[in-house]
């Protein structure tokens, strides 16, 4: 009894050894594949510069975000509910026009509907330090969440139709982080330009930052052609 014992323990103990092997194995080949999938995202200069579209859109929001309600309050002299509503009709804004937005991108192309919703975040974005006015502030904030979802719902889409399948989650990633960074980067850029400019001037950088790249991507991506089926067929 006690050697069928000992005999089962070591086949158990075998066997193990050779699980964790196994695994360690399936493990190298998980991150093999991962950091594949990270360099060929990486080297694909269209996923790059189409993600930085996203990333510097995302710049200008995120200062809006941070200096618009400052602005309102102690610029324009509106009350904090005032602008409040000025940053909740943008998102709202954003929200009601991304559905269009996608379906027009779908028929009309990424491109032209991303270069073209860069300027429409700049100009209201450059303006808005002019206009003391809230239904004029709350005109370019609307103005500019249209111009969000243009260039949102579209460069998402293309990345995605850039990408191989097997590298799907990695090109995501890629343009999530771009996004990321861009966003978190608006509020320090537009602090760091308040500190020494007006809102004037440092609104109209951000704007300029904002067309720039527009003209890059403009230049340099061209637009893969994905054929829509009609009726979901």
């Amino acid at each position: 009894m006690g050697l069928i014992s000992f005999g089962f323990t070591i086949k158990l103990m075998t066997s193990g050894s050779a699980n964790t092997e196994q695994t360690k194995n399936s493990l190298r080949e998980v991150w093999r594949k991962f950091f594949k999938g990270i360099r060929e995202v990486v080297s694909d200069y269209r996923i790059i510069i189409t993600s930085n579209m996203e990333g510097v859109q995302n710049l200008s929001m995120g200062g809006l975000e941070a200096f618009l309600p400052i602005y309102a309050v102690t610029v324009a002299g509106l009350t904090a509910f005032h602008a409040g509503t000025l940053w909740g009709a943008q998102v709202v804004t954003t929200i009601l026009a991304k559905p269009v937005m996608g379906k027009i991108s779908d028929r009309y192309g990424r491109k032209p509907i991303i270069f073209l919703g860069m300027w429409i975040c700049a100009i209201p974005f450059a303006s808005i330090p002019f206009a003391q006015n809230f239904y004029l502030l709350l005109f370019f904030a609307s103005v500019f969440g249209i111009g969000e979802a243009f260039v949102t719902s579209s460069s998402a889409a293309m990345v995605a139709e850039f990408c191989k399948a097997q590298h799907y989650g990695a090109a995501m990633g890629t343009f999530g982080s771009i996004f990321d960074i861009g966003h978190a980067s608006g509020p320090i850029l537009a602090g760091l330009l308040l500190a020494h400019l007006s809102y004037q001037y440092s609104f109209l950088i951000i704007a300029i930052i904002l067309i720039f790249p527009s003209f890059v991507f403009l230049l340099t991506v061209r637009e893969e052609k994905v054929t829509i089926l009609k009726g979901g067929t």
